[in-house]
């Protein structure tokens, strides 16, 4: 990209995009810290092909005039008055928007260099809508801890237990016919036939159909 003096640069009149003061100081102190500024479109003067017009990055040049540059990397292309009206009605507008989540963690991976008071005068943001997007962080982690702490939960109910019991030889066929039936009626394993057989004697029991075991 060539360089070109600022005395060559001249902002179009027809551009209507604003600035807000503040916004504005950030980008004075973003290039100042820098020493960088992002290029600017221009194209040639149509009276004077020396000369060039900004198209996009007026407020750049006003930041850069003030803090005594000489001289800035520029993007030139030819373009007629209706074409470089267009893209003043459009480039200022089309930038896209930020996925809130992204710059949340960007800009948390900044915090051990910079605390928040210094992100403020460096980003758009205000104090408190840098702590939204922090806080915003948190919640999302709180749930995804809060989700994998039930998901661990459900896991751990369905852990199979292991029972080592016996029973004597004279209650064994009970046993096996007990458990044989309900494996039939309710379909299920032998394991799950033992908890239906304990389920339903407790749900008796706490109907009042049944004494307390002898």
């Amino acid at each position: 990209m060539p360089m070109i003096t600022l005395d060559k640069l001249h902002p179009d009149p027809r551009n209507a995009n604003v600035c807000e003061p503040d916004i504005l100081d950030k980008l004075r102190r973003h290039i100042e810290r820098s020493g960088l500024c992002p290029t600017l479109l221009v194209r040639p003067q149509p009276q004077n092909p020396d000369e060039y017009i900004v198209v996009d990055g007026h407020h750049r040049l006003q930041v850069i005039s003030s803090l005594g540059w000489q001289e800035v990397d520029c993007q030139i292309k030819e373009m007629t008055d209706d074409e470089a009206g267009l893209l003043l009605l459009t480039l200022n507008r089309l930038r896209g928007t930020d996925i809130p989540r992204k710059r949340a963690e960007l800009i948390e991976s900044l915090l051990p260099q910079f605390s928040v008071d210094d992100l403020t005068v460096m980003l758009p943001e205000s104090t408190g809508e840098i702590e939204g997007l922090l806080a915003l962080l948190k919640l999302e982690e709180d749930a995804m801890e809060k989700a994998l702490k039930a998901q661990m939960e459900d896991e751990l109910k369905s852990l199979l237990v292991p029972f080592g019991f016996m029973v004597p030889a004279e209650d064994a066929a009970l046993v096996r016919e007990t458990l044989a039936f309900y494996q039939a009626h309710r379909h299920s394993e032998e394991g799950q036939a033992l908890v239906a057989i304990c389920r339903d004697a407790l749900s008796r029991h706490e109907a009042g159909g049944d004494h307390e075991p002898a």
